[in-house]
């Protein structure tokens, strides 16, 4: 009985093809419409905590806001829970690659080599080798790229003439840095040297910050707590707090856009039980045969009910089809290049095409069925309530 009711739901779809056709176009607008906000902040928060991920060392605290001397870095390393503590170095100072007419403003960091894997991701180097000490360097973006032409300074292996002040050194470039900051350091200006030759140049034996890796990121309360204990003036920064505020807030961003999408989804169930309301009192007399047939009050609820879902579950695998290229189409990337002369600069963030999380869609797809079943069901409780004698007198 029941397969029946769904066979003659599916007649009469077809039986007013203009009224389905347009319903289940409001179907697919909505689905698609919210599926691809939820989407795109999924995917912008997934970029994020990719991004964090990759380049920021979670397991870290940058502890800044001060200067920092050989001893306060002991004191920091006898905390409990902390593994290591990197002492970093910083000035402006110029750079000059051979052939350059004029130098370019950088920051340059004061790194033992001993702990130049520890403050520098892999993924930080664009190429080369992350090697220190013994005269090399590792150079920024636009230290080794013209920013304005894309015209390349410098190679690895290529010499670089450095300048704090008065004082000059000549350094080899071992890696060039990725676009993009990585924790505290610069990597678009920036040039990395040994904590040796920072000193000769600035002729200080003091530091700008201290990364403290810790050896549990479930430490980093204890331990930032106990690093402002004993220096109450110092900033402490935690990598894995920022991101948690990040992804607070995608999430935030994330609801919001599915509230705005939702809009076309309560105007398809309102479409819907417009279109439900007008098939009842179309096809009382229908109904009413129906029943004289032996027809349960619940079938004729099943039987328009059916009608919604069957234009639901259309509509969705139609707006599921038109997500595919939708997510592959791509998003626009600020600060994209097609210059020839260099590879394109990747601003952090940057997201290029929809992560299609079926975990997401499927929320969707049950979302859209719910609110329309919602829009027929008064409708098919009205008609499953109709008086089988004046249905069957009904013209």
């Amino acid at each position: 009985m029941y397969w029946e009711v769904i066979r003659l739901s599916w007649r009469a779809l077809w039986e007013r093809k203009g009224r389905t056709i347009g319903a289940i176009i409001g179907v697919v607008i909505a689905f698609t419409a919210l599926s691809y906000a939820l989407l795109l902040g999924q995917t912008f928060k997934d970029a994020v905590s990719d991004y964090f991920t990759k380049n920021f060392q979670l397991d870290s605290l940058y502890v800044t806001g001060a200067q920092f001397t050989d001893a306060d870095v002991n004191v920091l390393r006898t905390i409990p829970g902390v593994a290591h503590a990197v002492p970093i170095a910083a000035a402006r100072g110029l750079a000059k690659a051979p052939g350059q007419q004029q130098p370019v403003a950088v920051t340059i960091y004061g790194v033992s080599p001993a702990y130049a894997a520890l403050i520098i991701p892999e993924t930080a180097l664009y190429e080369g080798t992350l090697a220190l000490g013994g005269g090399l360097a590792l150079v920024g973006y636009y230290v080794a790229f013209d920013r304005s032409t894309g015209e390349r300074r410098l190679d690895p292996g290529a010499p670089l003439t450095i300048q704090m002040g008065r004082r000059t050194a000549s350094v080899q470039a071992s890696a060039v840095l990725a676009s993009g900051a990585v924790g505290v350091l610069d990597t678009l200006r920036g040039v990395v040297v040994d904590i040796a030759l920072f000193r000769q140049l600035v002729g200080s034996d003091t530091y700008n910050f201290v990364l403290v890796r810790v050896k549990d990121t479930a430490l980093l309360e204890q331990v930032a707590a106990d690093i402002r204990a004993y220096f109450p003036s110092a900033d402490v920064i935690s990598p894995l707090a920022v991101l948690q505020t990040f992804e607070s807030f995608f999430t935030s961003f994330q609801l919001f856009l599915g509230l705005i999408a939702g809009v076309s989804t309560v105007i398809t169930a309102l479409w819907l039980y417009d279109t439900m309301s007008i098939s009842v009192v179309h096809r009382t007399k229908e109904i009413g045969v129906m029943r004289a047939l032996g027809y349960k009050r619940r079938h004729i609820m099943i039987l328009f009910l059916a009608e919604a879902l069957l234009i639901a579950a259309m509509g969705i695998a139609l707006g599921a089809a038109a997500l595919i290229p939708l997510a592959h189409a791509g998003l626009p990337t600020p600060g994209q290049t097609s210059s020839s002369l260099r590879p394109a600069f990747h601003p952090p963030f940057a997201v290029q095409s929809l992560e299609l999380n079926p975990v997401i869609m499927a929320a969707a797809a049950a979302l859209v069925i719910a609110v329309n079943l919602a829009g027929a069901v008064l409708p098919a409780y009205r008609a499953s309530r109709i008086n089988i004698v004046a249905a069957l007198r009904y013209e």
